[in-house]
């Protein structure tokens, strides 16, 4: 016989409580003392018998001790030789058997038949039987005979029924695609494109979609980097190429945290994260193709009359600007990127700008300690720049000396030195190269306006800071002119 707790006994002694090892059974203690609980029986084949009957098998999350328990909801009034309020006294050979998985289990109509080829077979509601074989039936079954006009009217009418449901079906799937946070549901929203992905209309951003949608169908996944045979080409998307560059631009413009875009995409953030640094690979080599330098006749072409009237032979106007970045821990890299301008730890880009407002070089990220003229020496520019060239920059670029000797000309605003005020040519020069400067700020504001770039750069995204900045830089020229007046 299984020992008993009994729930007063219980309380009376103070120990821990007790609970139903039973599944689906929430059969406690603390809340219920009408209930009695039973011990396991010690008995390998009563205890095996038991076991079998609450469907749990012993092993690493379920182990039979001291404290394991049947309550009495799970024994008939048969299975006790005593039953009072206050002890229950079970059958030696009692097992469980009122389970929640046998009361809710529906009735089963079940069929089983053997019918020989001579069989002639009749239903009368209990069986039939044939030569070699029998059809046993559980319940009856009557037989509701059907002529070919009624199974015909039935054929139609459940051929209308399947079309009624693909139609609203399709209808469904149509709503959750406008619904659902993606491309198509903004298709009608310019404004919302230019919100969260800088791009000014829908058909500017479908356009460049579609330009670099052929190469984007065989990008690898920085989830497969260290599998060179397996691709996103040949997985099955979770998300659609469009939406995934959608939501890249969500982070890089909108500066949408990558918790919010797994909500908003219905993905795991990992995926946000590994989306994320893919595209921002490939859109830095695929735009890095695109030649940004233009030559001078097509500058020449293009400049506005105010260039045209002043510095006519301005081939590119530069700047460098600053990135903030979290402050790291280690003293050799907080005084390599320390910025004594921003009195932070900064990443600095040179960046130039043709005259008519396109982005035409962009530099890689350098520490923020390095000053505007070493930068410009090891961007790469010098080298692009041809006998007869106007460079124009601000007073920190002293680069007079190194552009004579390429036959390039440097117009900078002009430096007060011992002198107490300046003169009336090097006012109205310097008020004249500042107003033409001016639009290489307005490119800077335009790049810094991708909301990635308004906090401090995390030290987690200082491995991808590059790629991001420079899409950011070369997508500018997707954005429409600089100068609405310039756009004709």
């Amino acid at each position: 016989m299984a020992d008993l707790i009994s729930p007063s006994v219980l309380n009376l002694q103070g120990k821990s409580h007790f609970h139903c090892c039973v599944p689906l059974c929430y059969s406690d203690s603390r809340y219920d003392n009408t209930i009695h609980f039973h011990k396991i029986p010690k008995d390998v084949s009563l205890k095996k018998e038991w076991i079998v009957k609450i469907r749990r098998d012993e092993g690493e999350y379920f182990k039979i001790n001291r404290t394991t328990v049947v309550c009495s909801k799970h024994f008939t009034r048969e299975d006790y030789r005593s039953w009072t309020p206050v002890r229950k006294c079970l059958k030696k050979t009692a097992v469980p058997s009122v389970f929640d998985w046998s009361s809710n289990r529906p009735a089963r109509r079940t069929l089983k038949r053997k019918i020989l080829s001579d069989e002639s077979p009749t239903i009368d509601g209990s069986h039939t039987m044939a030569a070699d074989g029998q059809m046993e039936l559980e319940q009856p079954l009557i037989a509701t005979p059907l002529n070919i006009t009624d199974e015909k009217e039935i054929i139609t009418k459940l051929k209308e029924e399947l079309q009624k449901i693909k139609e609203e079906n399709k209808q469904l799937k149509y709503q959750f695609d406008v619904e659902r946070f993606g491309t198509n549901r903004f298709s009608n929203d310019d404004s919302c494109i230019s919100f969260y992905t800088g791009f000014p209309t829908y058909l500017s951003f479908i356009t460049f979609f579609n330009v670099i949608q052929p190469s984007a169908k065989n990008m690898k996944s920085a989830y497969y980097e260290a599998s060179e045979t397996i691709s996103l080409a040949g997985r099955k998307r979770g998300m659609q190429l469009v939406d995934e560059m959608f939501m890249f631009f969500c982070r890089l413009h909108a500066g949408l945290l990558e918790k919010d875009l797994s909500v908003r995409f219905n993905c795991s953030v990992p995926t946000v994260s590994r989306k994320i640094i893919t595209w921002a690979n490939f859109l830095y080599f695929i735009l890095a193709d695109i030649p940004i330098w233009l030559s001078r006749n097509t500058i020449q072409t293009l400049m506005p009359e105010e260039f045209k009237a002043l510095y006519p032979r301005t081939r590119v106007v530069i700047d460098c600007t600053e990135l903030r970045t979290q402050t790291p821990s280690s003293l050799v890299l907080n005084s390599q990127a320390f910025s004594n301008y921003k009195g932070t730890t900064t990443v600095k880009c040179l960046l130039g700008i043709a005259p008519h407002g396109s982005v035409t070089f962009v530099s890689t990220l350098f520490t923020g300690s390095m000053s505007d003229v070493e930068i410009t020496k090891l961007s790469g520019l010098l080298e692009l720049i041809e006998p007869g060239d106007d460079i124009m920059a601000d007073k920190g670029f002293t680069l007079k000396k190194v552009l004579q000797e390429k036959g390039a000309t440097l117009n900078i605003p002009d430096f007060l030195s011992n002198k107490r005020q300046f003169s009336v040519s090097e006012v109205e020069n310097t008020e004249q190269i500042a107003g033409l400067r001016i639009h290489i700020e307005r490119m800077n504001r335009r790049i810094k306006e991708n909301h990635l770039f308004d906090t401090p750069i995390p030290l987690s995204l200082i491995g991808s800071i590059n790629q991001l900045w420079t899409v950011a830089c070369l997508t500018a020229n997707f954005k429409g002119p600089l100068v609405k007046s310039w756009a004709s």
